[in-house]
């Protein structure tokens, strides 16, 4: 991408826990949560990429590693092309003048104790605003000066300045909030869910607001957000994320009409419809929950829940039996199952029951023939404590998403990570190497 103001390369940020020196001295291994897991993105000047996903995927972590507010953990993020993990205090001090934040929270972002005059102008004193002055007034006096337009520009009162935050309603601290961020006139902006907390009317105001003030002084926008309307609203491209990682990249519009991942399509999919000719729609939710980032899934991160995972070639059973299959396996191997809960509710310690009594809590579809016996006998060494004989028994069953980790495309507008689209040569080869078969693929 020509022109980029923000380059990130395989950025990762990940919070240890059991790394206290206590856990040291006992022993302990560190933990890993892996927050945000390799990203790589550019964003171009003047542009507004949206960074949209379920809550806990990392997003916020994201925007704040960007900006450093949070050290990372590896990688690299360029702006203008200068790496701001290796800036000096000097350097970091310009950067800090150039790249701003609208946090996600207007009523905790603002300190109850200063005005808002003072909480506006705090960045020009920390940053001695202006260098030297060309006329008789003080620093002070241009400060206030201003702060005062800020507050007009942003649909405030300049003779608001005296006031304090619980003075003004959600919207309006969300406005002293972009006036702070525009005070030292920066280039690039991390929005972190910045209407998230505010009424419907009140967020359009300020998605206006904010479109208005990118035009009017050439700003670069990041747009974290989980609600997709606001992100079709405002962004020029948008990046899916799941799990600490981005799953699909493209042009705001060709994203919306075209997705290409299935969590994509899962987000589009749950979005309630205006149309009244929709109403009779049926909504496939999603199986299970979002796994744990310290431990998150192999291959693809969202095989665990991914209603289009591909079965071998081999198997040849419905996606919705494959689904139900490889949603017991996986409990298994994570010993999830509760073996003592469905003995006590069959009531008896016979196996084949206690089998049967599992199958129809975990399982939507009836199972038949080799796969119902396949499955029935992994379920009867589990419940005989045997977790690793009782996964070993649906090896056959092993998809390609588990096995080998899916890759944005290269040197396209529109990219997905999923074995679904054609991957780049790296990850064929190592689906050959692995010894499973992709059996479909969709158009690209």
């Amino acid at each position: 991408m020509t022109d980029a103001l923000v380059e990130v390369r395989n950025l990762t940020k990940y919070f240890y826990e059991q790394d206290s020196l206590l856990d040291r001295l006992l022993g302990d291994e560190p933990v890993a949560v892996k927050a945000v897991d390799g990203l790589s993105f550019d964003i171009t000047r003047g542009e507004t990429l949206g960074l949209v996903g379920e809550s806990g995927c990392g997003k916020s972590t994201t925007g704040e590693t960007l900006l450093r507010l949070q050290d990372p953990t590896g990688g690299e993020t360029r702006f203008d092309g200068q790496n701001i993990y290796e800036m000096d205090s000097a350097e970091l001090t310009a950067f800090r003048r150039n790249a701003s934040i609208v946090f996600q929270d207007p009523f905790s972002s603002l300190d109850p104790r200063m005005t808002i005059g003072a909480t506006v102008k705090q960045p020009l004193e920390v940053h001695d605003w202006p260098p030297e002055t060309d006329d008789d007034r003080s620093k002070e006096e241009l400060r206030t000066e201003r702060v005062e337009e800020l507050l007009e520009r942003v649909g405030l009162s300049g003779d608001q300045f005296d006031r304090y935050p619980h003075e003004f309603s959600g919207g309006q601290r969300q406005r002293i909030g972009i006036a702070r961020a525009l005070a030292l006139d920066p280039e690039f902006v991390v929005l972190d869910e910045p209407t998230s907390a505010l009424d419907v009317s009140v967020q359009a105001q300020i998605l206006n607001l904010l479109d208005e003030l990118q035009d009017e002084f050439g700003l670069t926008y990041l747009l974290i957000s989980h609600d997709l309307s606001v992100i079709r609203h405002i962004c020029d491209r948008v990046a899916v994320m799941y799990l600490g990682e981005i799953v699909e990249i493209g042009p705001s519009e060709a994203l919306f009409s075209s997705p290409q991942h299935p969590y994509t399509e899962a987000l589009l999919e749950s979005v309630p419809r205006v149309n009244t000719d929709e109403r009779e729609r049926e909504i496939e939710t999603l199986s299970g929950g979002v796994p744990s980032p310290r431990n998150p899934p192999s291959g693809c991160r969202f095989r665990t829940r991914c209603p289009v995972i591909i079965p071998p070639a081999s198997v040849g059973v419905s996606q919705r039996v494959y689904r139900d299959i490889m949603t017991i396996r996986d409990r298994i191997r994570d010993q999830e199952i509760d073996i003592k809960g469905a003995k006590e509710f069959a009531g008896t310690d016979d196996t084949d029951a206690i089998v049967d009594r599992i199958m129809e809590r975990a399982l939507d579809v009836d199972l038949q023939g080799t796969h119902e016996q396949r499955v029935r006998e992994a379920l009867a060494f589990v419940v005989e404590g045997q977790w690793e004989d009782g996964e070993a028994q649906l090896s056959e069953y092993e998809s390609v998403c588990e096995t080998v980790p899916p890759q944005l495309q290269d040197e396209r507008d529109h990219r997905s990570a999923c074995h679904l689209r054609e991957q780049p040569p790296e990850v064929e080869a190592a689906v050959e190497d692995a010894g499973v078969s992709v059996s479909t693929r969709a158009d690209d």
